[in-house]
């Protein structure tokens, strides 16, 4: 099935994969380290929606809500599986997204409701993609958070279920981490890692329009006409990590 948009030192190695143990990028971002700078994309408590502060929002059909609540704003694409809707980042408020120095990005997100026509496709979507455009799409269901796949394993064969995690996204507004440095990334709720795995590379989609080609793209939203979601957002941040020398002591736990 044809993917469906809206218009516009963690390291893999043999039986072994290194997991960042982010409370670093989150203690660095006070200012401890220098070099470590954060851009608020989104701070819901302005009472605004994410088009007044660093998103562009774009739906297609017309369709979607957008309703200012509880700090934050809630996106709805229920009233039909055939809309999509969300909220691109502006690239003149959004730093360079350089995995070999490595970034963060944090949202605030509460998964009100969501529903997919097949097992690939999820009515709420994160994508981060860096500077060279690799990156990661994680789809977001009531009971799961899992990420799209590339065609590198299966050529021909893009944005199939991948690896997930178990978790309740449904049951409190929680703060996700998204961290990708090199070829590695993991995803953090409330500052504990619940999911790792690598970066993908979507460049091979040929379809209209293509955000996959876009340098330093942040997306949520729904990005699909098979399904649909509800979902509370309340922040959207990015931090930019200090160069190499200081990566170095980033701590790690080791899983075979």
């Amino acid at each position: 099935m044809q993917k469906k948009f809206i218009s516009i030192a963690g390291i893999l190695a043999a039986g072994v994969t290194a997991v960042l143990w982010l409370t670093f990028s989150l203690q660095t971002a006070s200012g401890a380290v220098a070099g470590v700078q954060t851009d608020v994309l989104y701070d819901g408590r302005l009472g605004t929606l994410p088009a007044a502060q660093g998103f562009t929002y774009l739906e297609f059909p017309a369709g979607a809500t957008q309703t200012i609540s509880n700090g934050g704003v809630i996106l709805d694409t229920t009233a039909s599986a055939g809309i999509s809707a969300g909220y691109f980042n502006r690239a003149e408020q959004t730093p360079t997204l350089d995995r070999s120095q490595g970034f963060t990005v944090t949202l605030t997100t509460r998964i009100l409701a969501e529903s997919h026509l097949n097992n690939n496709r999820a009515g709420f979507s994160l994508i981060v993609l860096s500077s060279d455009l690799k990156g990661l799409e994680l789809g977001f269901w009531s009971n799961e958070i899992w990420a799209q796949d590339d065609d590198s394993q299966d050529p021909g064969n893009l944005f199939t279920h991948a690896e997930g995690v178990a978790f309740a996204t449904t049951t409190a507004v929680t703060t996700y981490t998204l961290h990708i440095i090199t070829d590695t990334y993991t995803l953090s709720a409330a500052s504990t890692p619940i999911l790792s795995g690598p970066v993908r590379d979507y460049t091979n989609f040929s379809g209209f329009p293509d955000p996959y080609e876009t340098p330093n793209l942040i997306f949520l939203g729904d990005d699909t006409t098979s399904a649909a979601g509800r979902a509370q957002l309340n922040h959207v941040s990015v931090t930019t990590l200090p160069d190499a020398p200081y990566r170095t002591f980033l701590p790690y736990v080791s899983r075979e």
